[in-house]
């Protein structure tokens, strides 16, 4: 029995695609070529389906040499919209003609690996409406997975990871409203969690330095440092979201 050989990660940035991606890899055991969409376009003719033959070459000859024995090899293609746009996106001119001949030949090799069981491609990508359709059909990246915004749950799951090692090691007051926190990131991603953490932790270092006067870091800096919850909501005021209407695309896809 022959395994689907393609999957298609979608949804905001954020929201941990790349990792989801390297997780699997991890969890088969492979080593991943990880190239970014972006990467494979060149301006100049050729060059690009040269890249894709690269990136290829390795699984088709370990299949041919090895045949059913062949390992797994997988390519996680990171942004993978920047490669395989819709055909209305791509404009014209020499860049339009790379585009296509580049997502043309890629169609091409994951066709060609229908009869080759020893390939998993994993692309990654914002929106899948940005996506060339053709990718999506069945051989080819036919498991759509959305990776959609975590709840209040999973962003408290993800705050509490973020700051496990400043619990530990008393930095983290006791008074932090969790709540606040959380319900300050709704509608926003993991990534957020943990920009609000890490902001955070600069106000508390920020004002220490105030507070001393140097900017020089010792022991004496980790043992006082502490941070307060209202080091958390001025994160949370300065934090950059998403536009609005990104999210309202996200819920439809």
């Amino acid at each position: 029995m022959k395994h689907s050989r393609g999957i298609l990660l979608s949804g905001p940035p954020g929201t941990g695609k790349t990792l989801i991606a390297r997780t699997i890899c991890e969890v088969l055991r492979v080593k991943p070529q990880i190239v970014n969409g972006s990467e494979i376009c060149n301006h100049l003719l050729g060059e690009s389906e040269a890249k894709i033959r690269h990136l290829f070459h390795e699984a088709e000859f370990d299949a041919e040499k090895y045949s059913a024995n062949s390992d797994l090899h997988i390519i996680i293609f990171d942004e993978i919209d920047a490669l395989c746009k819709t055909r209305s996106t791509t404009g014209g001119g020499i860049r339009h003609t790379v585009e296509e001949n580049a997502t043309t030949h890629l169609l091409t090799k994951i066709d060609g690996l229908n009869q080759l069981n020893n390939f998993l491609i994993i692309g990654t990508t914002n929106t899948k409406d940005s996506i060339d359709p053709a990718l999506i059909r069945p051989g080819r990246l036919e498991n759509v997975i959305k990776i959609g915004l975590p709840d209040s749950d999973h962003r408290l799951k993800i705050y509490n990871i973020d700051t496990k090692l400043m619990l530990q090691n008393g930095i983290l007051d006791d008074d932090i409203d969790i709540a606040r926190i959380i319900r300050g990131t709704n509608g926003l991603t993991g990534a957020h969690v943990e920009q609000v953490v890490r902001l955070a932790t600069n106000n508390a270092i920020r004002r220490d330095v105030l507070v001393r006067g140097t900017l020089d870091i010792d022991e004496s800096l980790a043992e006082e440092l502490h941070a307060k919850n209202i080091d958390f909501i001025n994160a949370l005021r300065i934090l950059p979201t998403l536009p609005s209407d990104f999210y309202k695309q996200q819920q439809k896809d």
